[in-house]
């Protein structure tokens, strides 16, 4: 009998079984892809993330070194394409190194693999095809023919999970009818360490600090024009980008291979049940536009590890889970609405709303206070404060 048993091994999932490393719970992974040494993982894909202040923060306490892996965020840069409308932040402001920093996910599936305590156990490629409960525990029939009970069942395997759905939990998709368009760029000077987000017509457009003087892109596009561009010659492609963008970052001279991405809001309900919790993308799959998917996840890891680590004779009852929902509700809420928002604001071009959000944000960059709170967001604090309010 195991007293966690974790469905996903991609970031969510690593994470929280090495932030219970040393709680001397049992803990198994159970993981549909094997993972090969010059293969990508789909888990860790070619995406980079931005992880904010506070997640390396938490991630360096679980013993990981993101600044070795990861480039600074030192000053961002957001713009409205054809509009005066500018908002600039600056790390020296808030007395802080970066604001955030930018991870390759294949390298961070790198160094969350590496850091894996061997006492868990790693059920890999499995899955969990049926589920059974009892009082005590939750009953996993796996597609190998293996069975295994745990105490606890941790589902982290991204929206759409299949074991959530055997749980018993449904799934509610807000399709934004929006695709990102993900590639590295190589860029004719170095970024010093500038983060930038640009909204478009289609949508909002980021560029953020990477190695060797490249930078990660994320454009949002409608589905049309996101197929047609990834397709396109890699001349058209740089063209059309700073067309876009613009030559803020300077000039952009190198793309590596496109991804595209449906965009949409997808939240599962309910997060909680028998012995059994959601988290991270399973939980909430968010838009980009904020950056906040994985950071609001690391979050839920974050509540989820104190809380059994806390209150061991507790685990995996409702009470503790419910506990933790109602724990999770108000950043998840703030989060969810915020980035909800910010997509539904800045992809109109209604010219009340294009006025209104060039005025929020030229005031945003003239008055301090506003721009702290744009900032506190940024670095994740709301979160952190939010956690210590309930003693984490």
């Amino acid at each position: 009998m195991y007293d966690v048993l974790i469905a996903g091994g991609g970031a969510t999932g690593l994470t929280l079984a090495i932030a219970l490393k040393h709680s001397g719970l049992k803990i198994a992974i159970v993981e549909a892809t094997e993972y090969q040494a010059n293969a990508p993982h789909p888990g860790f894909d070619a995406r980079a993330i931005a992880l904010a202040k506070y997640s390396q923060q938490m991630l360096d306490k679980f013993g990981l070194n993101i600044s070795q892996i990861g480039t600074a965020i030192r000053h961002i840069k957001v713009t409205d394409q054809g509009h005066l409308g500018q908002c600039y932040l600056h790390h020296d402001e808030y007395q802080t190194d970066a604001l955030g920093f930018v991870v390759e996910m294949q390298d961070f599936g790198a160094q969350l693999r590496n850091a894996l305590p061997e006492s868990i156990d790693w059920l890999c490629p499995d899955a969990i095809c049926a589920l059974d409960y009892s009082q005590d525990a939750v009953h996993a029939t796996l597609k190998s023919g293996n069975a295994v009970s745990a105490r606890l069942l941790v589902v982290a395997e991204g929206a759409y999970s299949p074991t959530a759905e055997l749980a018993g939990a449904s799934f509610v998709a807000d399709d934004y009818q929006q695709t990102a368009l993900i590639a590295n760029v190589g860029m004719a000077e170095p970024h010093q360490h500038w983060a930038y987000e640009r909204f478009t017509q289609t949508g909002p457009l980021a560029l953020l600090p990477m190695s060797q003087q490249r930078m990660s892109l994320v454009w949002t596009l409608d589905t049309a024009r996101a197929a047609h561009l990834q397709q396109a010659s890699e001349q058209e492609f740089i063209q059309q980008l700073q067309q876009a963008f613009g030559y803020a970052a300077g000039e952009i001279i190198k793309v590596g291979e496109r991804f595209i991405y449906p965009l949409s809001l997808v939240t599962a309900s309910p997060t909680v049940m028998h012995r059994t919790v959601l988290i991270g993308n399973c939980a909430h799959t968010l838009h980009p536009i904020a950056g906040q998917g994985f950071n609001l996840g690391l979050r839920d890891v974050v509540d989820l590890a104190a809380m059994l680590q806390n209150k061991q004779h507790a685990l995996g009852s409702y009470a503790q889970l419910r506990a933790y929902a109602l724990a999770r509700k108000p950043d998840q809420d703030k989060v969810i609405g915020l980035t909800d928002a910010l997509v539904r604001l800045f992809s109109n071009q209604h010219w009340p709303l294009v006025i209104g959000r060039n005025l929020g944000l030229t005031l945003m960059n003239q008055l301090p206070g506003l721009r702290h709170q744009l900032a506190t967001q940024a670095m994740g604090l709301f979160a952190q404060a939010t956690q210590q309010t309930h003693g984490e």
